[in-house]
């Protein structure tokens, strides 16, 4: 008994340090390009050392050239660089606040699309009203502040769109072709950083050698590497559903941090459609069922 509740212990521990890394992820990322650094900076800082870091999981599981430049490269568009530059140029327009909230639910929304007409899953009811209502939380933070609304906020909401898109066709093919997630990571890793290891040496060349290391080590170590352990960790001991329900956090987390450390400001829409995207994540997920839901609502 007493095992098993350090387990579980260890398990939401770190669960909750992988919600925390990425809700943090847009926030200092955008905190690095008022630093100066550019997305394609960014991209080049984190895929060149994770890529380093990583490239002997690949030894280890002995991937492959054929598999590392014909499957890796096809995940490494889903998840490695281009998902990353489409992020930052998204935030860059746009806000962190919306990255945390659009991106993460839209993902979910293209997965499961995905994963009935490609993967032949059954589509449960509290999975259809979960999307919908992932989609109204998304459009109601679109539209949030419309008076307001400039057209390069529109432009970087649709490119989170995007992200969504591109990280769910990394979902999608992992599981179809059956990679599991350390040699999928460092596929993404290790192509995504052959492509950007000349750009990273500019970067080097031209930023101060405190701000590469901060960002370097963020972006290529804490993100790219932790997070994921974190997670795959939390999985083991929690279970899938349990550990899926720990992406929930990411929008909040991302809501927090965000008026913390930058001057974004959120509006009470903005709030709103986060819960209404986090409530859908958890009905799409399965982790709330609907009559679980519609029993606490009559109490």
């Amino acid at each position: 008994m007493i095992c098993n509740l350090k387990s579980n212990s260890v398990g939401i521990l770190v669960g909750i340090l992988a919600s925390l890394i990425w809700g943090s992820w847009p926030v200092f990322s955008k905190v690095a390009i008022t630093h100066s650094l550019s997305p394609l900076d960014i991209a080049s800082l984190r895929f060149t050392i994770a890529g380093i870091i990583l490239f002997p999981v690949l030894l280890y599981h002995s991937i492959k050239l054929r598999m590392i430049f014909s499957k890796g490269v096809i995940l490494a568009i889903g998840a490695g660089a281009p998902y990353v530059l489409l992020a930052m140029y998204g935030i860059k327009m746009s806000s962190s606040t919306h990255f945390g909230a659009i991106a993460p639910s839209t993902m979910l929304v293209f997965s499961t699309i995905g994963s009935i007409v490609f993967l032949k899953e059954a589509l449960t009811l509290s999975r259809c009203i979960g999307v919908a209502a992932i989609v109204t939380g998304v459009v109601w933070i679109g539209l949030s502040n419309l008076q307001n609304i400039s057209t390069d906020t529109i432009f970087g909401d649709m490119m989170f769109i995007g992200c969504g898109a591109l990280w769910a066709s990394f979902t999608l093919l992992s599981k179809y072709w059956q990679v599991d997630s350390w040699s999928a990571t460092a596929l993404v890793s290790v192509v995504s950083g052959i492509i950007c290891a000349p750009f990273s040496i500019e970067v080097i060349k031209n930023n101060p050698v405190d701000l590469i290391v901060w960002h370097g080590v963020y972006q290529g170590v804490l993100v790219a590497i932790l997070a994921l352990y974190c997670y795959a960790k939390c999985v083991s001991i929690l279970g899938a559903a349990k550990g899926a329900l720990f992406s929930a956090l990411v929008p909040p987390v991302s809501i927090l941090l965000s008026l913390t450390f930058l001057d974004e400001s959120i509006t009470i829409n903005e709030v709103m459609g986060s819960i209404v995207v986090g409530v859908g994540t958890l009905l799409a997920l399965g982790i709330v069922k609907l009559n679980a839901l519609r029993t606490s609502l009559e109490q």
